[in-house]
């Protein structure tokens, strides 16, 4: 039985972001081969506590279970500055003179506590989830033998763009990459940019979801239009850009269903509004409508709530970021436009022109199966890692 060590800072079973949906499709990847799992976490990134920490040792993702602190408490002031303020200090800022403006999430006491786990066990490999957090394995003798994987998620510096040095932060984000042996990208264009720079293997694994089962569901539809978003500054511009700009052009008996943290930033409130600010199913609120949309003015990487649309066979109505990372730019299910009015006439022909909406629900469906469904995506997996 292959033995891996995966590490992930946050809690996979908060399925509250796609990240994390990403990382428990990873692990599921791994059970689904017969691998004994050891799971690593930070206790304060992924804002553990005790019961999220038992809920995820019954889950039966992982045969052990680590969540680790970075940082000691506080309660002992001296011992907190003197053996891991000052410490730790130096180690994250050793380059201070050269600043690399990359961030650096790792620990001096979190690196000693990866390690020790790395003592306990001969690992086949090593799973790193960001390129922020890969300096565990850096300088680490008992790293060089398993097979070291990183998934990149994001092109960071892309992200970092506006507040630091391009270059540098480039190269240290393609630094850090290049110690692994395998580097996953989730995006074509991801794979692209860092196939040109790493030496190491760089291979696109695309988000990867299960088929829902009532995909074609023929019951009423209550909501014309469903909108899925989380709560970051990306969001926050294409939400205020969308009921702006758009909004207003639309029909006022076109009902909406906005699911997610970003309700907590619209002050739109109308009778064809329904806010859910949080779901634990969303294919119950998917199978309930008609069209997705995907407003995106900024940010980088595949966006998962677009995949998650095509799963559904759902059209998507989007702006250009919204097709960012994925496989088929074209005849994929969705219609895309960054002038107000044509975002409006997409919407509206998708609802009212059933020949464009079954054509593009067909399309939908097809590019998903071909390239985002989980088993598909496991046998490329295997591949890559190698498995027979």
């Amino acid at each position: 039985m292959k033995k891996v060590l995966f590490f992930m800072p946050d809690n996979p079973l908060k399925k509250n972001a796609g990240n994390r949906t990403r990382a428990l499709s990873m692990l599921d990847y791994f059970k689904s081969r017969n691998f004994e799992i050891d799971f690593v976490s930070e206790y304060y990134t992924g804002q553990w506590n005790a019961s999220d920490i038992q809920a995820f040792e019954q889950s039966g993702l992982a045969d052990k279970t680590y969540v680790i602190k970075k940082k000691p408490s506080k309660k002992n002031i001296l011992f907190y500055l003197l053996f891991y303020k000052l410490p730790n200090f130096f180690y994250q800022n050793k380059a201070w003179f050269f600043p690399l403006n990359f961030p650096e999430l790792v620990t001096l006491r979190f690196k000693r506590a990866f390690k020790k786990i790395l003592e306990s066990k001969d690992y086949d490999y090593i799973f790193i989830n960001y390129a922020s957090w890969a300096t565990l394995v850096e300088d680490n003798p008992l790293a060089k033998k398993p097979v070291k994987i990183i998934d990149t998620h994001d092109f960071i510096t892309a992200q970092l763009q506006r507040k630091v040095n391009i270059g540098s932060s480039f190269k240290e984000e393609i630094r850090r990459i290049s110690l692994f042996d395998i580097a996953l990208a989730i995006s074509v264009e991801e794979q692209y940019i860092f196939s040109q720079f790493c030496k190491n293997k760089v291979a696109l694994a695309p988000m990867m979801l299960d088929k829902p089962e009532n995909r074609h569901s023929t019951e009423e539809k209550p909501f014309d239009l469903i909108y899925v978003a989380s709560d970051n500054i990306h969001n926050q511009k294409s939400a205020t850009w969308f009921f702006n700009k758009v909004y207003p052009l639309l029909p006022g008996n076109i009902h909406i269903c906005i699911i997610g943290q970003i309700n907590k930033h619209l002050s739109v409130k109308a009778p064809n509004i329904i806010a859910v600010n949080f779901a634990e199913d969303l294919s119950t609120y998917y199978q309930k409508a008609k069209v997705a949309l995907c407003p995106m003015l900024t940010g980088t990487g595949t966006k998962i709530k677009v995949v998650e649309a095509l799963s559904y066979g759902l059209p998507v109505v989007c702006n250009t970021r919204g097709i960012d990372g994925l496989i088929d730019k074209t005849n994929n299910g969705c219609l895309v436009s960054d002038d107000p009015v044509q975002f409006k006439n997409n919407i509206l022909r998708l609802l009212t022109d059933d020949a464009t909406y079954q054509q593009e629900a067909k399309n939908a469906a097809a590019a998903f199966n071909l390239n985002y469904e989980k088993e598909q995506c496991f046998k490329n997996l295997d591949t890559v890692f190698g498995i027979v």
